[in-house]
């Protein structure tokens, strides 16, 4: 079973089920947007990736750029959008799965997570570079202790602050959470394999640009198969499902692992909970 672990949906869910069949991907985990538009915030490949020193340095001043400009800001939502991909999980259960996509300071977290929750999805997805919260603080303590109440896994692309991107406090004092920890990292990457070396509970998505081919190779080096879920990330940093797959088709390993990166990873951490029963 292939499982694309991470990507977006602004509305019609049928164009993904068509991509997915074209390349045989079995199922998708649907995540909504926290963008009016995503154009302004859809990043096409770089030399910036490329080299981990340029893009913790020049490739996240960039991103700072970015997040603080007026345009970024008037575009960005107090709350994500999380209908459509609830309207895509009661239509299409069989392919397809939803993280609830969730602004940490927002008044209405609790609520919009339960809501999610309710209908149907199975996870929590932040983005902390859009929603920064301090990881160590009391908003996310309280979502974490949903996600630990109901079983569900808590997927985060980490923020540019220390208090949004230093992961290490929360996971430990939730260790029955199961975090995914996306993009390999982002600017962490280091910090990252360490984590999740450290940490029985910690998995690295290898979705987007950032999440290079040297990258996915030294994770899968360092950590093994069982420890990375694939995703795509379209079509936020990633053009196709085709680049995405080959980056994993192109590992030194058995096929063996290359399924568990493929789908079976996912799809453990998925049936350890209850919410493929919800």
């Amino acid at each position: 079973m292939i499982i694309d672990g991470h990507r977006h949906i602004i509305d019609s869910y049928q164009p993904i089920l068509a991509e997915m069949d074209a390349f045989g991907i079995d199922k998708t985990v649907l995540v909504g947007v926290g963008v009016r538009d995503l154009g302004p915030v859809t990043i096409a490949d770089s030399w910036v990736f490329r080299w981990h020193f340029l893009f913790r340095t020049l490739g996240m001043l960039k991103a700072r750029q970015l997040v603080s400009s007026p345009a970024f800001q008037s575009n960005l939502l107090t709350n994500p959008r999380n209908d459509a991909v609830l309207a895509a999980i009661k239509r299409r259960p069989d392919r397809f799965w939803g993280f609830a996509f969730i602004n940490p300071e927002s008044a209405q977290a609790p609520d919009e997570l339960q809501r999610c929750l309710d209908q149907g999805m199975q996870g929590l997805k932040l983005a902390l570079v859009q929603y920064p919260t301090d990881l160590c603080g009391a908003k996310m303590a309280a979502l974490c202790e949903v996600a630990a109440g109901q079983a569900i896994p808590v997927f985060m692309h980490l923020g540019l602050t220390k208090a949004s991107s230093h992961a290490d406090g929360l996971i430990k004092h939730f260790p029955q959470v199961k975090f995914i920890i996306a993009h390999a990292g982002v600017q962490c990457f280091d910090e990252t394999l360490a984590l999740a070396r450290q940490r029985d509970n910690v998995f690295v998505d290898t979705s987007s640009y950032i999440a290079t081919a040297a990258k996915i190779r030294r994770l899968c080096a360092k950590l093994g198969a069982g420890k990375l879920i694939f995703g795509s990330d379209i079509p936020v940093m990633c053009g196709s499902l085709r680049e995405a797959l080959d980056k994993i088709d192109a590992l030194a390993v058995p096929a063996s692992e290359k399924a568990k990166i493929l789908g079976g990873n996912l799809l453990s951490i998925l049936q350890t909970t209850s919410t493929l029963t919800r």
